[in-house]
């Protein structure tokens, strides 16, 4: 009987190429181990240029004054007139490799785990089951995981993954359309992975299913604050329609406060002791993401587009100029195609509105806080597995905003960043 296992457990390693292009080992009986992943480096050049200027109208949530203040031996001067000059990089985005399997239980139940590390070919360093990494059961009932992974907000979400290789890349739709544009704290930015989670999903149904996602707070010690996060929602996809609704809540990360307080504290705009953005021990934080996605198919093209609400709720015992509410909407469109031969292209365009803010007392500006983002590529398959790629990215900051898309490095708020790139993907 293990002679038999192995003989079949050898053979998979020898054929499975070729039916899937993944390594497999194994069988039903004794379990499978699944060997994959997808390596996109790629050679990089990068611009900033248009920084907003000292005296600047701005948004409230940037400086107390409305315009940013004058450069002194105390104030960092990030966003007052630092444009970066061209930059060349090479990157290796979020490449990753692989290691997946499953083994049956009992008729209709089977045991499933994933262990997936990033793999930066740049540096040569990574952390060990740094992706989506879990243990689950699956069966009838639908699919339970634990571990670290892809929120349902994201999974079930912007869709479009320009050419393939847009996570972690410059062209990734996330880098506006999940962000406050205020800052690059990630306390603050939805469509993210998520640590020490418990995650179900519903059988599929005629196209229809669920998800829910919860991760508690493991290192809690204030009675007042628990910060934890939920991420529901449900998909309907079928052959040539798909469609989501999702939500994300995070309790208690203090994504505004975070974000502008990182601002604010370090340029001067406010003082550290008087600042709108302090947390104090009686503060609390709901930030809540909600968004549609939808993708239309047509033979070899989609049409993709999504539309998300982000809202950052803050309370707090104190009085003052201290920071209340701030909402604003997101939305992106997108076109994917593949040609005749081995040619595939994409374009996209994302936005996002300037939004609206509150203070507990005065008023609250949000000048200059809107932005935007083009991106396109084009890829030429050699076969399923091998695919060369060139992209491109224009991004639009408003004189308020920071919206980062640049790689490598940090642009200054304000800054307009322009971007190209060529590589190769490789799929295993």
């Amino acid at each position: 009987m293990k002679k038999n296992a192995m003989a079949l457990a050898v053979g998979a390693l020898f054929v499975a190429p070729a039916a899937q292009a993944q390594i497999v080992f194994g069988n039903d009986k004794v379990g499978t181990v699944q060997i994959y992943g997808k390596l996109y480096p790629q050679f990089a050049a990068a611009r900033a240029t248009g920084s907003t200027q000292i005296g600047t109208e701005v948004s409230t949530l940037i400086s107390s004054t409305n315009s940013l203040p004058a450069a002194s031996s105390t104030t960092n001067p990030n966003g007052q007139g630092a444009d970066i000059s061209r930059r060349y990089s090479v990157d290796a985005n979020n490449s990753y490799i692989g290691f997946r399997g499953e083994r049956g239980l009992t008729p209709g139940l089977k045991a499933i785990w994933q262990i997936e590390t990033q793999t930066n070919l740049d540096t040569g360093d990574g952390t060990w089951s740094s992706r989506n990494s879990f243990v689950g059961l699956s069966g009838g009932f639908g699919t339970v995981k634990l571990g670290n992974m892809d929120t349902i907000y994201k999974e079930y979400g912007d869709t479009f993954g320009l050419l393939g290789i847009s996570s972690g890349n410059f062209v990734s739709a996330s880098n506006i359309l999940s962000s406050n544009g205020l800052g690059n704290n990630r306390l603050a930015r939805f469509h993210e992975r998520a640590p020490n989670s418990i995650q179900y999903q519903t059988p599929e149904f005629a196209g229809l299913q669920a998800g829910i996602q919860y991760s508690p707070d493991e290192t809690r010690s204030n009675k007042s604050r628990d910060a934890n996060f939920l991420s529901f929602g449900v998909k309907y996809d079928v052959e040539r329609f798909y469609v989501s609704l999702h939500r994300e809540i995070h309790t208690d990360f203090f994504g505004a406060s975070n974000t502008i307080g990182d601002f604010a504290v370090t340029n001067g705009a406010f003082s550290t002791s008087a600042s709108a953005f302090r947390i104090d021990a009686s503060a609390t934080s709901k930030d809540v993401a909600t968004r549609l996605s939808g993708e239309l198919r047509l033979g070899t093209h989609r049409i993709v587009g999504d539309i998300a609400r982000l809202e950052y709720n803050e309370t707090s015992a104190l009085t003052g100029p201290r920071f209340r509410n701030y909402e604003r909407t997101n939305w992106a469109v997108g076109l994917d195609s593949r040609w005749s031969g081995a040619w595939r292209t994409g374009i996209q365009y994302i936005h996002a509105n300037a939004g609206k803010c509150r203070l507990e007392t005065g008023g609250c500006s949000t000048t200059g806080l809107d932005g935007w983002t083009l991106n396109a590529g084009v890829g030429y398959s050699w076969d399923r597995q091998t695919m060369l790629f060139g992209i491109v990215n224009h991004t639009h900051n408003g004189a308020s905003a920071l919206f980062d898309t640049l790689s490598p490095g940090t642009p200054s708020r304000g800054a307009d960043i322009d971007q190209i790139a060529i590589g190769v993907s490789y799929t295993f």
